[in-house]
């Protein structure tokens, strides 16, 4: 994707940075239902609230969650949710940035080729099962 490389490059760099300098870092990749029910978004993870702000959240175990817009994951909401409400996958944080900023063209795991390859058959044989057939009058 040659659009989307140099983004990523960039965004990469950015989100190393700044996590980098803090000692924090993204440490797993979740999803949560945003904006609305049955909607689900990616999130990445970092670690639990401290204590002053623990302390102020409803009482159950909270997680520290960014939830970066596509295809500019430098911008985005951060909030506290409940662990209970997120749903771990298993993805490296990479993958998910990759499956963010191509908004959902690079998917992670498998062979994007052969992905495609087998889109484009499924495509032929159902343009090839709409044309009308062609009757010849006599």
């Amino acid at each position: 994707m040659p659009i989307v490389r140099p983004i990523y490059r960039t965004a990469k760099q950015i989100f190393e940075t700044v996590f980098s300098s803090s000692g924090s870092s993204f440490r797993r990749v979740g999803l949560v239902e945003f904006p609305s029910p049955g909607m689900w978004s990616l999130v990445f993870l970092t670690q639990s609230p401290n204590a002053g702000i623990a302390e102020r959240l409803p009482a159950t175990e909270h997680v520290s969650a960014f939830l970066p817009c596509t295809p500019n994951p430098t911008t985005g909401f951060f909030f506290y949710v409940p662990r209970r409400d997120v749903v771990d996958i298993d993805i490296t944080v990479e993958e998910a940035m990759q499956l963010l900023m191509s908004a959902g063209i690079i998917q992670p795991g498998g062979d994007q080729q052969q992905k495609l390859a087998a889109l484009a058959q499924t495509a032929r044989v159902a343009q090839v099962a709409r044309k009308p057939e062609t009757t010849t009058a006599g």
